[in-house]
């Protein structure tokens, strides 16, 4: 009688966490449904305007090392999007809308090779997808796999999560354009280089950044930045505020360091910034200036690893308390 009890309260428990579970799902479910009226074809691009960004701006970060096309671009761009340009004018381009970006040079060789994976998306809501190294896009959201060499790419309402292989913490915000650049943990070769374009990043890093052999750096168009174990975040060519974050009316690079330090460096300065502080570099090129940034240009989520343990206890307890509940 006893054993039968128990079993009926243990089904009953399972039953109780794994229906949680799916309610737990249903915003990922939902965020695929809404992407699905929007077909992403192969090796075709987007990209969401924001105020003050220029198309030659926007040609020279997304096609850094093919300078020799910037004119054939140019052109192709407002070939392909008329409702951006008025009257075909690049130097009028609206705010606001969404690019159909050209596909890359048809002579450009693609490369086979194997995926490797390197992190996994624990949360995404909003627009978010990912141009893989094949320049096949995909979308994006809880428990799917990013890859070496994908990039990343957030909406105007959009936001993911990432924990990669090394146990780091990533949040991508609205408005973010970032590439996978290199990551390993192998123990000779452990190197993290990730590219932000554009838009709004928080990174809690892992296991690569606490040696001092480790190659570790986040490049932007302004400057790079370089940590050994620590928590920050930053926001660089998005003057057009999202996500609870204000306006700034420039395209300059704002960091805060949360905990640890980090090195913020260019080709004007090599600037460390420790806990608590705050960075601000107006152009590429140009040193630090004094600004005072306020806390709503760069908005910092609750503590991810706090709110990961949190959410632990949660099902714990849930679990515990359907037990006593039964007794």
């Amino acid at each position: 009688m006893k054993k039968s009890r128990f079993h009926h309260i243990t089904a009953f428990v399972l039953g109780l966490v794994f229906a949680a579970g799916i309610a737990a799902t249903l915003p990922a479910q939902s965020f695929a449904r809404s992407l699905q009226e929007d077909d992403y074809d192969t090796d075709i691009r987007y990209l969401y305007v924001q105020p003050g960004q220029t198309l030659h701006n926007i040609i020279r970060r997304l096609y850094p090392g093919e300078k020799n096309r910037w004119p054939r671009l140019k052109a192709d761009i407002i070939r392909l999007n008329p409702h951006a340009f008025p009257d075909g004018d690049a130097s009028r381009m609206k705010a606001g809308v969404r690019l159909t970006l050209p596909s890359r040079d048809e002579n450009a060789p693609l490369v086979a090779r194997k995926k490797k994976q390197v992190g996994v998306v624990v949360a995404a809501r909003g627009r978010v997808v990912a141009v893989g190294a094949d320049r096949i896009t995909r979308k994006l959201f809880a428990g799917k796999p990013v890859f070496l060499g994908d990039k990343l790419i957030t909406g105007e309402n959009g936001f993911l999560r990432l924990r990669m292989v090394d146990n780091a913490l990533l949040d991508l915000r609205c408005f973010s354009i970032m590439v996978i650049e290199k990551y390993s943990l192998q123990s000779k070769a452990r190197t993290s280089i990730l590219n932000l374009l554009q838009g709004s990043l928080r990174k809690v890093t892992g296991e690569i950044g606490k040696w001092a052999e480790d190659v570790y750096e986040l490049k932007t168009p302004v400057a790079s930045v370089g940590v050994r174990g620590t928590d920050y975040a930053l926001r660089v060519f998005q003057s057009k505020g999202c996500d609870g974050s204000a306006d700034t009316g420039d395209d300059g690079l704002y960091l805060k360091v949360i905990k640890g330090l980090v090195n913020v460096y260019n080709e004007a300065d090599d600037t460390p910034v420790a806990k608590g502080d705050t960075l601000y570099i107006p152009l590429p090129g140009s040193k630090p200036v004094a600004k005072t940034i306020g806390k709503d240009v760069i908005v910092v989520e609750p503590d991810v690893q706090q709110s990961e343990e949190e959410s632990s206890i949660w099902w714990w307890l849930l679990g515990a308390a359907a037990v006593i509940t039964l007794l």
